[in-house]
């Protein structure tokens, strides 16, 4: 549904209407926001990149297609504007629990029972360790890894806005998760694999399933979601 509305306000606002332009900017700041945040990890440069991208949004959006390129191509000028900040003063690692959380899901939410605070605070540190570890991965592997967990993204998003190969991501996502296995406590994977090891898969294309193995040749590996497992 927030797809089609996507499009629809795009259309609209394609063809001069500005106020479908400000809801669909409203509708998409809060994930490029998010996105940004976790990419530069600096507060301070955070409000002037997300201006940029949406000054560049805007005056670009006539060249966009609704349908296909909506999401992948905001997000590609938001990585760009991020590494002409990388470039210019390096990345920042400030984090903060105070932060947007990663978005995973603990079993007593799917429990449906109210969380305990020991609970909470137990998680929120977990969050925190994760994220840290994230933070220290490959910068190729890091964004794919992002892209993947904490904005949903496809391979085939993830594969326009890294403007790479689908082959090419699943690569940097098997290679991220199995060193990111390596820089966190036994305990914490424990808890990953219980509650992340099944979760669905988001290939386009599923009917094969080469989960947790290590890359093939890109023609050899279309479908299937890298598991965090060496």
């Amino acid at each position: 549904m927030t797809d089609d509305l996507e499009q629809d306000l795009l259309r609209e606002a394609q063809g001069g209407d500005m106020t479908a332009y400000e809801d669909l900017q409203l509708l998409l700041e809060p994930e490029i926001r998010r996105y940004v945040r976790r990419m530069v990890n600096n507060p301070y440069v955070e409000d002037d990149i997300m201006q940029d991208v949406f000054i560049r949004f805007y005056m670009n959006m006539h060249n966009i297609d609704p349908v296909s390129s909506l999401r992948p191509y905001i997000f590609r000028i938001a990585r760009n504007r991020c590494y002409d900040e990388f470039r210019r003063y390096g990345r920042t690692d400030e984090m903060s629990l105070d932060d947007e959380p990663i978005q995973m899901r603990v079993s007593f939410t799917e429990a449906h029972r109210v969380p305990k605070p020991d609970d909470i605070t137990h998680w929120m540190l977990l969050q925190l360790e994760v994220r840290e570890a994230i933070d220290n991965l490959p910068e190729t592997q890091r964004e794919a890894l992002i892209l993947y967990s904490e904005e949903q993204m496809s391979y085939a998003e993830i594969a326009e806005i890294m403007d790479c190969s689908i082959g090419t991501v699943k690569s940097r996502l098997y290679y991220a998760k199995k060193n990111l296995r390596g820089l966190l406590r036994p305990e914490t994977v424990d808890v990953l694999d219980e509650e992340f090891g099944n979760s669905p898969s988001r290939s386009n294309n599923s009917s094969n399933n080469n989960t947790g193995s290590e890359p093939q040749h890109e023609e050899e590996q279309k479908n299937g979601k890298p598991q965090l497992q060496p």
